[in-house]
C-alpha cells in the first residue's frame, strides 16, 4: 500500500490490500472529468490511442493534420486521438444502526467500509476524487461530500468511517439532497446499505421509503450520473437458519421499537417470503429507474466480493444475474 494510502490499512484486509497493487478501476462508459486522468473520455484530445479523423477548420493545429490520410483523400484531415479524464466517485453510505448486525468481518458495515475502503483507495491511486457522504442517528456527515483527489481525504475516508459504532437511522433522503448539488459531471454515486428498511419503520408492506429512496437515486441517474446501489446482507438475513421452537428475541437495531419473541419455527417461513418478495422489488424498481443492484454477503470471501464489484464498473453482471 502506497504511502497515500497509509490511512486506510485499518478499513481494508491485508488480502484485499494484496490485490490493489495488480488492478485498476475502470468503468464500462466513456467519462467526462474536468482535468486529465487515466479513464477514456467522451470527447477527444490529445493522446496516443487513435480515435477518428475529422476535416480541418482554419484555426486548428496544422501539427494534428495526416498526411497519409490527405494523401487517400485529397483534402485536409486531422487525425484526432483518445483522450483520458478522471472519473469522479461518490460514496453515499448508511452508518445506521442495522448495518451493526453480524460479529467482527461478517458485520455488515465492516464488510463494507472494507469494499468501500478498497475502492476509495483504487480511485485516489489513479488521481481520480473521490467523496464521502454518511447517515447515522437520523443525521447527515458531509464533510467529504465535494469529490477531491487531494492526499488528505483518504485520511478522511479513515477517520468517518474507521471506528464508527452503527446507530440510529440513515435519512436518506437528506442525505442525497446534500450529495446532489456537489457532483461532478457525470460522476459515479455508490450507495451502500443493507435497503432492507431504509425508512427504520419496520413495515415490510409499507414500502413508501423504498419507493421514495430509489426514485430520489432515479433522478441522479437522469442527471448522466452512473448509480450503483451496493447491497450488504448477512447470511442470516437471507436464510433465517434457526429452524427449530427455539424462542429467539429480536431487538430492533434502530433502537425504536421495544423488543419482541417469537418461536423460531413459526416465523422463518413468512420471514423469507417478505424477504424474498422485498429482494425481487427491490430490484425490479432498480432496472426500472437504471441503477446497478450488486448484493453480497458478508459470509463470501472478501477479495471475490471485490472483484465482482469491479466487474459491474466494467458492465460485466455476475453470473446468474439479469440486472
Amino acid at each position: 500500500m502506497s504511502e497515500r494510502a497509509l490511512p486506510l490499512a485499518s478499513l481494508v484486509p491485508a488480502q484485499l490490500r494484496e490485490l490493489l497493487r495488480a488492478r485498476s478501476l475502470v468503468l464500462h462508459r466513456p467519462v467526462f472529468g474536468r482535468r486529465l486522468g487515466r479513464h477514456r473520455s467522451a470527447r477527444a484530445g490529445v493522446g496516443l490511442d487513435f480515435r477518428d479523423h475529422r476535416a480541418y477548420v482554419p484555426g486548428d493545429d496544422p501539427r494534428r493534420l495526416d498526411w497519409r490520410a490527405i494523401a487517400r483523400r485529397e483534402r485536409l484531415v486531422l487525425r484526432q486521438t483518445e483522450a483520458e479524464d478522471e472519473l469522479s466517485i461518490v460514496f453515499a453510505t448508511d452508518l445506521g444502526g442495522a448495518m451493526g448486525y453480524g460479529k467482527a468481518e461478517a458485520q455488515k458495515l465492516s464488510y463494507a467500509r472494507s469494499l468501500v475502503g478498497g475502492l476509495a483507495w483504487l480511485a485516489s491511486g489513479q488521481g481520480d476524487p473521490v467523496a464521502l457522504v454518511t447517515g447515522r442517528q437520523g443525521a447527515v456527515a458531509d464533510a467529504l461530500a465535494r469529490p477531491s483527489s487531494s492526499p488528505e481525504r483518504l485520511a478522511g475516508f479513515a477517520e468517518v468511517l474507521g471506528d464508527v459504532e452503527p446507530a440510529g437511522t440513515c435519512p436518506w433522503l437528506q442525505l442525497l439532497e446534500a450529495m446532489t448539488p456537489r457532483l461532478a459531471r457525470r460522476s459515479v454515486v455508490i450507495v451502500v446499505s443493507d435497503f432492507l428498511d431504509p425508512s427504520g419503520d419496520g413495515q415490510p408492506e409499507d414500502d413508501e421509503a423504498d419507493r421514495a429512496l430509489i426514485g430520489a437515486l432515479g433522478s441522479i441517474r437522469a442527471r448522466g450520473h452512473d448509480v450503483v446501489l451496493l447491497q450488504v446482507l448477512h447470511r442470516d438475513e437471507l436464510e433465517f437458519p434457526w429452524t427449530d421452537r427455539t424462542t429467539l428475541r429480536f431487538t430492533d437495531l434502530f433502537g425504536l421499537r421495544k423488543p419482541k419473541e417469537g418461536a423460531a419455527a413459526s416465523i422463518r417461513e413468512g420471514y423469507l417470503e417478505a424477504v424474498r418478495s422485498h429482494q425481487h422489488r427491490l430490484a425490479e424498481r432498480c432496472d426500472r429507474e437504471g441503477l446497478v443492484l450488486h448484493t453480497v454477503r458478508t459470509d463470501g470471501d472478501i477479495v471475490e466480493a471485490f472483484l465482482g464489484l469491479l466487474a459491474r464498473f466494467e458492465g460485466v453482471a455476475p453470473e446468474g444475474d439479469a440486472a
